[in-house]
């Protein structure tokens, strides 16, 4: 029998162009209790959250086509924008610069590639207050 007081798992997107990543890494996180979505660009992130929010959007900042800021500037200003954790390895620029720019635009979490799955898991709790 399962408690209709239970709290509903925590909606998390992944968007970076790696598969392997987002797979393993959204795995860990299913594992954690939340439930995971991904995709490898900016344009789906966007018409996937306008379908269904997210909580969490832990996006790339260096994607085909719509890049991450612009990803995460269209997400701002839906009804409901979720969270941001941004991240980066180097890219035209030096990931520095990316999630420098990521936190001004309202990245509650930046992560400079690469990082450990623990460092992920750390920021998605602490954006949603849960440590």
């Amino acid at each position: 029998m399962s408690d209709s007081r239970a709290k509903p798992r925590r909606r998390i997107l992944m968007v970076d162009q790696d598969l392997d990543l987002r797979v393993g890494l959204g795995l860990m996180l299913t594992s954690a209790g939340y439930e995971v979505s991904h995709t490898d660009n900016g344009n789906e992130a966007i018409a996937m959250h306008r379908c269904n929010p997210f909580d969490v959007v832990i996006v790339d900042m260096v994607l085909p086509g719509k890049d991450g800021l612009e990803t995460m500037t269209a997400l701002r200003s839906e009804s409901s924008p979720p969270k941001f954790i941004a991240t980066s390895g180097e890219g035209r620029f030096p990931a520095a610069l990316y999630l420098r720019m990521a936190g001004l635009l309202g990245a509650q979490r930046v992560l400079a590639k690469p990082f450990e799955s623990e460092q992920l898991l750390a920021a998605v709790q602490s954006v949603l207050g849960e440590i």
